[in-house]
């Protein structure tokens, strides 16, 4: 699901897990850019407040700093989707959570289509173990282990 903004994120938390309490055992996944914020903590700290009335499962997981830059961890992926993208090992993809302006440098290296397309196009070749970004990892393992928790309960 997306959303328009982070407030309409934020008020869609208690109708969505109000909502879904007929579709089984769900887990939650709160996922929001902090966008420059400085104090990530405090973010994830407002969305687990938001959340935690109304006794579901869930995880919130902060994107660091704008999606773009889970793209920008894998400086392959971007190369195989843009065969003609201006990378190279550059200092500063290998810490791409710390960039303030991903989208920004995403469109110097791809300075085509839109940032829906272009982040269409690169996720097709994310290699999920390759990836420098460290909120994307973060991520990825929370995903991994409620994968595997409902396997295991799959088979119990």
């Amino acid at each position: 699901m997306s959303f328009q903004g982070k407030s309409d994120l934020k008020k869609s938390i208690p109708k969505k897990m109000k909502g879904w309490k007929n579709y089984g055992d769900p887990h939650f996944i709160i996922l929001q850019d902090n966008d420059g914020e400085d104090d990530c903590l405090k973010t994830k700290q407002e969305l687990c407040t938001i959340a935690n009335p109304y006794d579901k499962p869930f995880h919130v997981r902060i994107v660091c700093q704008e999606l773009e830059s889970w793209l920008l961890g894998d400086p392959e992926a971007i190369r195989r989707a843009y065969p003609e993208a201006r990378i190279r090992a550059r200092a500063k993809f290998r810490k791409p959570d710390k960039l303030g302006n991903a989208s920004q440098e995403l469109g110097r290296l791809i300075n085509i289509q839109t940032k829906v397309q272009r982040a269409q196009n690169i996720s097709q070749h994310l290699d999920l173990t390759k990836n420098n970004s460290k909120s994307f990892n973060v991520f990825i393992k929370t995903l991994q282990q409620l994968i595997q928790e409902e396997q295991s309960r799959s088979k119990a």
